[in-house]
């Protein structure tokens, strides 16, 4: 989570500097350059906040790095040169035979001979003593650092997720709400007149399908709403009224229908769903509001190509004619923050958008030109701005670290943090810790490129040991490997372990080498080895391999851990999960879960997660749900679930929703997450069944309220009348019923139901009940509250 929001935020960084620079060049561009040109620019800062690619040169890298760098540096000098002199110079000044003046710092952290170059066995033990201190002490202050750091991102992370899935819920909410006010009158448009100019301006326009026309009360400007079938819906009012001006309603039709063809409604979508991604960067709010004006300058500029003089003069009437008749003096606030293309959404743009009919003139050849090369300067600053923290994926070329971050070019020259009495040190030294598993705390590769036959890296620090193959031969055999590298600092060396263990160093002093390596029958690892190892250009390869004298070819120990498991040669360790699952095929992992939950295996949330993230999730559910209907994975509940419904087919979920109900194993705060992800409908029958059957699960009308935007009308009236007195209240009736069930009839129904459980409403209660229903309706419901009294 931490790691994923470092990539979020570099992004959103990124793509705030590309939207500043866009809103600096738009007085200039919307005057010179075609609307359109200006309106699609916005694409630009949607893909470099949506997508982490970047170029060889890279400011976010740079800065992210040189930000870590000075953040090191301020440990070095501060908590660790502190821990250093009251623990070394102190116990230097207790030796009379040593002065101040006498032992001075080297740049490498050793101290120096005294100026005669002589050095007593009392200067060497506080030698070792001050370079042991400055480690431990240096090594720690970073951890804590480093620590810290990570605390801070993985909170931040986690905020940041539950803002973008609260931005999401809220997002979905209000236009759910919106669409359901507008379609409470809305009636299809019967106007001879109206239909035929829009099938001619259809035609015009070369639109394959045709849209529909409706008319409502509750709408005060036409609109085109809809992102899978879109339809334009007129106020009745200006409809009632441009009957008879049928020029000025073929402007209007032409409009929405302008924006159905370039798909604008989609694009508006798109921006909503990054600012539900970067819900925390207030510059995207202010590129939406520009972004918005920019659509209907642009939308306005496309319908002018096609007009005279008179007919740019006429539409622009109609925009002010639509202003004064139908909205309010302020702003309109009623379709802020909804997806919806409307002839006109703010009357504050009404001035600029007059602006632009009065100056429009078409653009010439030279102003095309122009627009190209800007174009191009504005999409090379986007991927320069890039994006720090991710992997890039020019070929399997990346910037790897298991440590602090630094910038390239102190790769080589940058401190390098070490414990001199693990094992990862003294291992240079002992062939049995060569020879056992890979260990170590630093290692780190600038343009590291690997996977195959050969591995590559412009710069690498090393203190330890890691695997570059590991190969079964089922017979002795040999092959070629090749090797080359620059050492600049501390001890190097690319080495061969046995099947029985015999460590042979292949490289040492970084010359081209080639030579033949003979494979004993068994397991034959190549490892590189390092001790404080800074070097430039590592190059290492092997080539001549006979393929039927090799059982498999693995590339570290988790991969051939993922593969002895698979061949049921080695028992699952899950605490090993996270690192195996990654080498695994989809359906490898699938056929895992199974095994797992044959043998009841604990799981934790992130092994869940890891399981239906790497594998065949259709198959993983088919396994799953054949273990829930035999008793096992006894663990799975309704958290669970929610953390993995993300991966699984809707009626999946539903299915596994079902087996949760029967076990009455579903928690008060989960029923949302499992309705968001299942078939709600379907889900909704599953608990009306539960509910039948006496299985609660402790559903009452405060979780009604998680659900209730998320089901049909039917189901949520299904629902609400297998309710008891107690799970329903007149509160949960009000809040979480009435405003979502959108037909009189069953508004009657949950009503009358609700006094049926025994409650009677009164007087207070029935005027708050008035707003949902209609005149008859209400008496209606008057006069059955009566007759229970």
């Amino acid at each position: 989570m931490a790691q994923i929001f470092r990539v979020i935020l570099s992004l959103s960084v990124s793509g705030g500097l590309i939207g500043l620079l866009i809103m600096l060049l738009r007085p200039v561009t919307r005057r010179v350059f075609a609307k359109k040109w200006t309106y699609y620019l916005w694409l630009l800062v949607l893909v470099r906040v949506m997508v982490p690619v970047h170029a060889d040169i890279n400011i976010m890298e740079y800065l992210s790095g040189k930000l870590a760098q000075v953040q090191s540096l301020q440990v070095n000098g501060n908590e660790v040169s502190d821990s250093i002199t009251s623990d070394g110079i102190t116990r230097m000044k207790q030796d009379e035979n040593v002065s101040d003046g006498i032992i001075p710092m080297k740049q490498d952290g050793n101290v120096s001979n005294s100026i005669t170059g002589n050095e007593s066995p009392e200067q060497e033990s506080v030698t070792a003593d001050m370079e042991n201190a400055g480690e431990i002490s240096d090594t720690e202050a970073l951890n804590r650092t480093q620590n810290r750091r990570d605390r801070f991102f993985l909170i931040a992370g986690i905020l940041w997720m539950a803002g973008m899935i609260l931005s999401v819920i809220w997002r979905l909410y209000t236009y759910r709400g919106f669409v359901r006010e507008i379609c409470t009158d809305w009636i299809p448009v019967t106007d001879e007149g109206v239909f035929s100019k829009s099938v001619e301006i259809q035609r015009r326009l070369r639109i394959g399908h045709h849209v529909p026309l409706y008319e409502s009360g509750r709408v005060n400007s036409p609109m085109l709403i809809g992102l899978r079938k879109p339809c334009i819906v007129l106020p009745s009012e200006l409809l009632a009224e441009m009957r008879v001006k049928g020029n000025e309603m073929c402007l209007i039709l032409h409009h929405e229908l302008v924006h159905y063809k370039r798909r604008d409604i989609w694009y508006k979508w798109l921006f909503q769903a990054v600012l539900c991604i970067h819900w925390f960067n207030p510059l995207l709010y202010l590129f939406n509001r520009k972004f918005n004006i920019d659509c209907e300058l642009a939308c306005d500029e496309m319908v002018m190509t096609l007009l005279t003089e008179e007919g740019r003069r006429a539409y622009g009437d109609v925009l002010l004619d639509v202003a004064e008749k139908y909205f309010l003096d302020h702003s309109q606030t009623v379709y802020k923050n909804v997806p919806a293309m409307t002839l006109l959404e703010e009357k504050r743009t009404l001035k600029e958008r007059l602006r632009g009919i009065a100056r429009y003139h078409k653009k010439g050849f030279v102003i095309g030109i122009c627009s190209l090369v800007m174009l191009a300067v504005l999409i090379t600053t986007a991927v320069i701005c890039g994006v720090s923290g991710v992997q890039s994926h020019t070929g399997q070329t990346v910037l790897l670290s298991n440590g602090a971050e630094f910038g390239f070019d102190d790769m080589v020259s940058g401190p390098m943090l070490v414990s001199k009495k693990g094992n990862a040190y003294q291992m240079y030294d002992d062939d049995t810790l060569i020879a056992g598993n890979c260990e170590n705390d630093v290692w780190q590769a600038h343009s590291y490129k690997g996977g195959g036959q050969s591995i590559e890296s412009r710069k690498f620090r090393l203190n330890g040991s890691d695997i570059l193959w590991i190969m079964y031969a089922n017979k002795e055999t040999t092959l070629e490997i090749s090797s080359v590298f620059t050492l600049q600092k501390g001890r190097f060396k690319i080495v061969q372990v046995t099947p029985d263990g015999v460590v042979r160093i292949l490289n040492e002093n970084g010359e081209e080498t080639k030579e033949e390596v003979t494979l004993s029958k068994g397991r034959n690892c190549f490892k590189v080895v390092g001790q404080e190892a800074r070097l430039e250009d590592l190059t290492a390869a092997y080539d001549g391999i006979k393929e039927k004298d090799i059982d498999g070819i693995f590339r570290s120990e988790a991969e051939e851990y993922g593969y002895l498991v698979m061949a049921g040669q080695e028992e699952m360790d899950i605490s090993r999960l996270e690192e195996v699952c990654p080498y695994l095929e989809k359906e490898e992992v699938s056929k895992l879960c199974q095994s797992i939950w044959e043998k009841d295996v604990e799981l934790s949330d992130a092994d869940w997660q890891d399981l239906f993230l790497y594998s065949d999730s259709e198959l993983t559910t088919r396994y799953l749900l054949e273990a829930l209907e035999d008793g096992r994975a006894e663990g799975f509940d309704s958290r669970i679930l929610g953390l993995v419904a993300c991966y699984m087919e809707g009626d999946d979920v539903s299915e596994c929703f079902r087996y949760l109900l029967e076990k009455e194993k579903v928690g008060q705060s989960d029923w949302e997450d499992i309705f968001i992800y299942s078939d709600a409908d379907l889900s909704a029958e599953y608990l009306v069944k539960a509910l039948q059957s006496g299985k609660r699960n402790g559903f009452n009308d405060k979780a009604l309220g998680q659900i209730s935007h998320l089901v049909s009308t039917k189901s949520l009236t299904n629902i609400v009348t297998v309710l008891d007195r107690e799970a329903l209240t007149f509160t949960g009736l009000l809040e979480h019923v009435l405003p979502f069930v959108q037909k009189q009839d069953e508004v009657v129904t949950c009503v009358c139901y609700y006094i049926d459980l025994g409650n009677i409403l009164t007087d207070a209660q029935l005027r708050e009940i008035m707003g949902f229903v209609s005149e008859e309706d209400f008496y209606r419901i008057v006069e059955y509250n009566g007759k229970r009294k």
